[in-house]
């Protein structure tokens, strides 16, 4: 991945919903405190959490993304029609197809000449974009590419199950271009297709207070939700405990970095997770905002990134998150160029 153009973030921006729900919220009353048939309580799974931001009735997923990419373009002294591709993913979305990612082309006012490329890689769909607009700056075949994302996905989740505690709202955006800063500098992913059922977003009948029923939206139609099987609880407390530091400590490894080189940004859903991987990384800055925002999902990495940015005092960062593919995927950029780094 070595090439004389640099590519690197030129500005970030993130928007969250106005409404925040809080752990006493009456949507949790139905959360079942059951031990399922392996011994496991989900509900206490998900814990560490204060507050995550949920959207309203007023607000659209779509509207945040458009704001959070003005505010990372803002941030970047960038205008609107110079940005040549839009990399990312609005979800859930309002359709199949196409993706909210075209609406947010034309709010923003970008160029007709400037491509979509909708990522459907919940939930790291950042990171893939970050890679491929990386490689599209670094090749000439283009100049500046927003990458964003937004996540709804506390309007599609099954309250009753103990990761509904965890899920809030938000959208994040960067821009990539020609930069001597939070450069590029490599990536590196693993992916284990035997687990491609363990959770998954599907419109399907869910038991709430003893009733079978499907969910269905404001206008009544049925509306999908996520299911996150045993299969995914396995999953959780073995392959991704254990194959985030393994890729994260594989990417530094390759280029002789230490852990208390970096910031570090990753999935965040589960307490014990975050404090496994701090310790097995050791990262000197662990960006941590599970209480505070909760699991945003897909926008958990552009929003923490933006919250972040201006604070990140580290050599390196490393932002490493989870396909529901499944395949986890870590990103390393170089914060300063090598003649001012200490």
């Amino acid at each position: 991945m070595s090439s004389p153009r640099g590519a690197g973030l030129l500005g970030c921006g993130y928007q969250l919903p106005r409404s925040v729900r809080r752990n006493d919220d009456p949507v949790f009353e139905c959360l079942d405190t059951s031990r399922n048939a392996q011994g496991i309580y989900q509900s206490v799974l998900f814990r560490g959490l204060d507050r995550r931001h949920c959207l309203g009735p007023d607000e659209s997923i779509t509207d945040l993304v458009t704001e959070s990419c003005l505010r990372a373009l803002d941030a970047a002294g960038v205008a609107a029609e110079d940005v040549d591709r839009l990399y990312g993913y609005v979800s859930v979305p309002e359709y199949h197809v196409p993706n909210a990612l075209y609406q947010v082309h034309h709010d923003l006012g970008l160029s007709r000449k400037a491509m979509v490329v909708p990522i459907n890689a919940e939930q790291a769909n950042f990171l893939s974009g970050m890679v491929h607009a990386a490689e599209a700056v670094r090749s000439g075949n283009a100049t500046y590419c927003l990458v964003t994302c937004g996540s709804n996905w506390s309007q599609h989740i099954d309250y009753s199950q103990g990761h509904s505690t965890c899920v809030g709202d938000g959208a994040g955006a960067a821009l990539i271009g020609p930069s001597d800063r939070f450069v590029v500098i490599d990536h590196a992913t693993t992916t284990n297709t035997s687990y491609y059922r363990a959770a998954t977003m599907a419109t399907r009948p869910l038991t709430i207070h003893s009733r079978r029923q499907v969910p269905v939206d404001g206008t009544g139609m049925p509306t999908p939700t996520l299911d996150l099987n045993q299969c995914g609880i396995e999953v959780m407390s073995s392959w991704l405990k254990d194959g985030i530091p393994e890729l994260v400590n594989e990417l530094l490894t390759r280029h002789a970095i230490r852990g208390d080189q970096i910031t570090l940004i990753t999935y965040q859903s589960v307490r014990i997770l975050l404090d496994h991987w701090a310790e097995r990384i050791g990262p000197k800055e662990y960006v941590d905002t599970l209480a505070e925002f909760g699991h945003m999902i897909s926008a958990t990495y552009p929003v923490n990134l933006a919250y972040s940015f201006d604070r990140i005092s580290t050599q390196y960062l490393v932002l490493a998150g989870l396909d529901l593919g499944m395949q986890l995927e870590a990103v390393l950029l170089q914060t300063d160029p090598p003649h001012l780094s200490t």
